[in-house]
Parts: C-alpha cells; sequence; structure tokens
C-alpha cells in the first residue's frame, strides 16, 4: 500500500465503534418494537371500544326513529280526526245556508 501502515489502535477503534453502532442500533430497534406492539394493544382497545359506543349510539337512534314514527301516525291520525270534523262544521255550514229561513237580506 504504497508504504502507509494502519496502526492496530485505528483498526480496533473502528471496529469497537461499528460493534458500538450495531449494538445501538439493535437496542433502538427492540424499544421501537416494544412501543408498536404498545401501541397496537392500546389502538385495538380504542377501536372496540368506539364500536361499542357506537353501537349503543345506533341502538338509540333507532329507538329515536319508532318514536318518531309513533309520533308521526298519532298526528296523522290527529289529522284525520280534525279533516273530518272540519268537513262535518262545513256541511252544517252548508246545510243551514240550504234551509231558508225567515229573514232575508235581499
Amino acid at each position: 500500500m504504497n508504504g502507509m501502515k494502519i496502526s492496530f489502535a485505528v483498526v480496533a477503534f473502528v471496529l469497537v465503534q461499528g460493534v458500538a453502532v450495531i449494538w445501538y442500533i439493535s437496542k433502538m430497534d427492540s424499544k421501537i418494537n416494544i412501543l408498536y406492539d404498545k401501541f397496537e394493544k392500546e389502538n385495538e382497545a380504542d377501536v372496540v371500544e368506539n364500536q361499542v359506543k357506537m353501537k349503543l349510539d345506533l341502538a338509540n337512534l333507532m329507538e329515536d326513529v319508532k318514536q318518531i314514527k309513533k309520533d308521526i301516525r298519532q298526528a296523522n291520525k290527529k289529522d284525520r280526526e280534525i279533516m273530518e270534523q272540519h268537513e262535518d262544521i262545513y256541511k252544517l255550514l252548508q246545510d243551514s245556508r240550504d234551509v231558508p229561513s225567515g229573514y232575508s237580506y235581499d
């Protein structure tokens, strides 16, 4: 190598640094895996909790829709009753106009 000498200390230092970097990276990878597993478990629990909440909300909405349908049916029934009453009133008014009375404004 054109008279270039590399001392044993430099080679040993580079090797030790290489081993230290590999050890540090593997340790960091292990910690990342642990944190990721913990995150997955917590996330899974949150997903299950949200699903339960959504099912409860859906059940409540279904009950509300049933109540609204019942209220609409009752309102429609009342509307029919009112319409029948109005028809009866209009018939009575019409009948009272058809009956000649003793008073005339003609």
